[in-house]
C-alpha cells in the first residue's frame, strides 16, 4: 500500500512545481507574448480590412463605370460619349473588373473615335496589364484593327495571323479575323492567298452567318476576276488549313466541320461539293 501513497505523494509535488516553472516562464517572457499577440491581432486586422478594401474597391469601380453615359451594364457596349471617363475609371481602379472593362470600352471608343494611334496603345495597355483577363481576345482584334485602319497593312496581317494561330477553336473570334485577313492579302495583291481562306469559311454551313455569307460573295467575285484561280479549290487531297507563308499557291481549305458553329443548313442555291477545298456551286461558277 505505501507504493501507491509515494507514486500519488509524487504526482502531488510535482503539478505544483510544473505551474510555478510555467509562471515564472510567463513572467520572464511577458513582453515578447505581449509583442507576439499584438502582432496577431495587427495581421488579423489588416487582411480584414485589404479583403473589405478590395471589394469595396471593385464595387466602387463598377458604379464608376455604370456611371459613364453610354454605358449599359457590365457587358457593355459605349454608344456614346468621351472615352476620357472610361479610362479614368480604368486607371483609378487597376486590377478590378470595372477598371479592367473600362480600359477595353475607352480603347474601343478611341477606335470609333478615329484615334487608332491612340487606340492601339491603350488596346496593348490592356494586354498588358490584364494578360489573363477575359477579353485578351478582344484586344488582340483590338490592336490588328487599330493597325490596319493606321494603313499599315503588312503589320497589320501579321496580328491577324497571330490572332487566327492563337484563337483557331473560336469561331466568334477566328471567322472574323480569317475575313479580314483574307481581303488584306487582296488589298496586298495576294489573291491566291485570300481564295482559300474565302473558301474554307464559305464552307461553314450556317445559312444566319455573317463571315460566311461575304466570304462566299468575295471567292465569288475574285474567281470572276481569276478564273485561273480554280484550281486551287481543285487539290485531290485537301490538307488542313494553314495560313500562307508567301508561297506562290496557297494551300487548300480545311474540312468546315472542324470549325463550323451548328449543325449543317444548307443555303438556298448552296450545294458544296465532296472536295472540302471547293465552293458551294453558286459561288465556283
Amino acid at each position: 500500500m505505501r507504493i501507491p501513497a509515494l507514486y500519488m505523494e509524487v504526482e502531488t509535488t510535482q503539478s505544483p512545481d510544473t505551474f510555478l516553472r510555467l509562471i515564472s516562464w510567463l513572467h520572464a517572457n511577458r513582453k515578447r507574448i505581449i509583442i507576439g499577440l499584438i502582432a496577431a491581432a495587427v495581421i488579423g486586422l489588416s487582411w480584414g480590412l485589404y479583403s473589405w478594401n478590395k471589394t469595396a474597391r471593385e464595387d466602387s469601380a463598377d458604379a464608376q463605370l455604370l456611371s459613364v453615359q453610354g454605358v449599359v451594364g457590365m457587358s457593355a457596349r459605349v454608344t456614346r460619349g468621351s472615352p476620357a471617363p472610361l479610362l479614368d475609371v480604368a486607371r483609378r481602379y487597376p486590377n478590378t473588373p470595372g477598371g479592367e472593362y473600362a480600359q477595353l470600352l475607352g480603347a474601343e471608343t478611341l477606335f470609333t473615335d478615329g484615334k487608332y494611334s491612340e487606340a492601339q496603345s491603350e488596346f496593348s495597355r490592356y494586354l498588358a496589364d490584364y494578360p489573363d483577363g477575359s477579353l485578351v481576345a478582344q484586344a488582340k482584334m483590338g490592336v490588328a484593327a487599330s493597325v490596319e485602319a493606321q494603313g499599315k497593312t503588312a503589320e497589320a496581317i501579321q496580328k491577324y495571323q497571330e490572332v487566327v494561330k492563337a484563337y483557331s477553336s473560336e469561331t466568334s473570334i477566328v471567322s472574323p479575323a480569317k475575313l479580314t485577313l483574307a481581303r488584306l492579302y487582296e488589298e496586298d495583291n495576294k489573291p491566291q492567298q485570300a481564295l482559300p481562306i474565302y473558301a474554307q469559311l464559305a464552307q461553314i454551313r450556317n445559312p444566319n452567318d455573317p463571315w460566311a455569307a461575304e466570304a462566299r460573295e468575295r471567292a465569288e467575285l475574285l474567281l470572276a476576276k481569276h478564273p485561273e484561280f480554280r484550281k486551287l479549290l481543285e487539290a485531290p487531297a485537301p490538307k488542313p488549313f494553314a495560313l500562307p507563308q508567301n508561297s506562290a499557291a496557297a494551300p487548300a481549305a480545311a474540312n468546315p466541320s472542324q470549325s463550323a458553329p451548328s449543325p449543317a443548313t444548307s443555303k438556298p442555291g448552296a450545294n458544296p461539293s465532296a472536295n472540302p477545298g471547293a465552293l458551294p456551286n453558286s459561288a465556283a461558277k
